[in-house]
């Protein structure tokens, strides 16, 4: 599978954060999967170059395509279907409880063989009566161990997390080695950051945003 952007640009409150980028993201195989950290400091765009690649924003100008394996143009209503996205700009939906929201995740995308509800609880260090409590008691923490496992526990092709050691302690970061470690595979990866521990040990490409931004004011 192939990523392509064309002359794209993406403006915020009449300040670009890029432009004119072409750029063509390799998926890769099973035996040499895109393994891809995006860096740069805060406000350069490495966060809104991850929205776009899932879908979650569309660009100001220009393009962006998916491929298929046989080059063929995947509809970005659904590109959901191949991508796992963690991001602080993603709010889970509070109003649920942790078990309705694990429920509507599964019947969406479904969950790698194996992953059930007590596991997910367990992995995360909840206790058992979590399931039943509605997202919106969960500490910024919780809902970032929560983000993460719906992620990572998946079987989408790519797994992108931007900065995903946001509000974990140490024992998170633990949880987040283990879940690489575990549940990644030969899956594609792009983690967006400016640390090197969140992607150091699991990319072994770099896109620097800060070397294609042009911030312009309109």
């Amino acid at each position: 599978m192939k990523i392509i952007f064309q002359d794209c640009g993406k403006n915020y409150h009449r300040t670009w954060l890029f432009r004119h980028l072409n750029l063509e993201l390799e998926l890769g195989d099973t035996k040499n999967p895109l393994r891809l950290a995006v860096l740069g400091g805060n406000g350069s765009g490495k966060s809104t170059l991850t929205l776009l690649i899932s879908g979650q924003i569309k660009p100001t100008e220009g393009s962006i395509e998916w491929l298929d394996i046989q080059s063929k143009s995947i509809s970005s209503a659904e590109w959901y279907k191949h991508i796992a996205l963690a991001s602080p700009a993603l709010e889970l939906p509070e109003e649920f409880t942790l078990k309705e929201w694990f429920d509507f995740h599964q019947s969406v995308k479904g969950f790698a063989a194996g992953v059930t509800l007590d596991h997910l609880i367990s992995v995360c260090g909840f206790s058992s009566n979590t399931k039943s409590k509605a997202l919106l008691t969960f500490s910024s923490g919780m809902k970032q161990r929560v983000k993460l496992c719906m992620a990572l526990m998946g079987t989408e092709s790519l797994v992108i997390l931007d900065e995903p050691l946001t509000n974990l302690d140490i024992s998170g970061k633990k949880l987040y080695e283990d879940l690489l470690q575990t549940y990644l595979g030969n899956r594609a990866l792009i983690v967006a950051s400016n640390r090197e521990d969140e992607y150091k040990a699991y990319c072994n490409q770099f896109l620097d945003v800060s070397q294609i931004s042009a911030v312009q004011s309109v």
